[in-house]
């Protein structure tokens, strides 16, 4: 992939000491690397509300498995890699942007606790190890991404797993959709504004947490 016509992010962080995320993004769209290539709102929001509740001591992920789907430039990741080296991120999403969260991957040090892998939510994919944690930002901006992202958390998420999920709204009827179906196997709360970052949020971004039902023997 050339990355001579990207252009460099920078997110800061909060928590004390941890360095800025830098990433590359084609925020014009000029490489013609689609959505996923450009950093979005909602991955932002997700990104800090993540900082604020590790900087307030919320949020351990110390020998944690963390999963992103849809990952994109990898933002959210990257950001929780740079808040909590001693757990594992592993950033995933289509095979044509995988080089791209690779080299962002780069531009921070090479984390080793972080890593880019193919994940595609229309092929089945085993991990490793079921992840303790999967973000999820702007993954619902298209009707046909609702069951493949719904049938890809249902597949991956353990009992134990904790689901944030962000998003912008854009047409509301089909999200509340998405979140209907997926209310199916997982029940979830939305995060206030007032846990969220005191200046990095919008009204029209939503953050919610979920985990799996549990089933009920007969």
């Amino acid at each position: 992939m050339d990355f001579s016509r990207f252009i460099e992010y920078e997110l800061e962080l909060s928590r004390a000491n941890t360095p800025l995320v830098r990433l590359l993004q084609d925020a014009s769209g000029a490489t013609g690397c689609g959505v996923g290539s450009t950093v979005w709102d909602a991955g932002l929001v997700l990104a800090k509300y993540l900082d604020r509740q590790t900087s307030l001591g919320n949020l351990d992920l110390s020998g944690k498995t963390v999963l992103e789907l849809g990952s994109g430039t990898g933002i959210v990741g990257i950001a929780l890699g740079r808040l909590h080296p001693q757990c594992q991120v592993i950033l995933t999403d289509k095979k044509e942007l995988v080089p791209l969260l690779s080299r962002n991957i780069e531009l921070n040090s090479a984390m080793s606790n972080t890593r880019a892998q193919c994940l595609d939510w229309t092929s089945p994919t085993a991990l490793d190890a079921v992840p303790d944690l999967i973000v999820v930002s702007d993954g619902i901006w298209d009707k046909g991404l609702h069951q493949p992202l719904a049938e890809t958390l249902a597949r991956l998420a353990g009992s134990e797993t904790r689901v944030l999920l962000a998003y912008e709204t854009r047409k509301f009827d089909e999200e509340a959709e998405f979140i209907a179906r997926w209310s199916q196997t997982f029940r979830f709360r939305d995060i206030k504004p007032s846990e969220q970052d005191p200046v990095m949020q919008s009204e029209d971004i939503f953050l919610f947490e979920g985990s799996r039902k549990i089933k009920v023997a007969d």
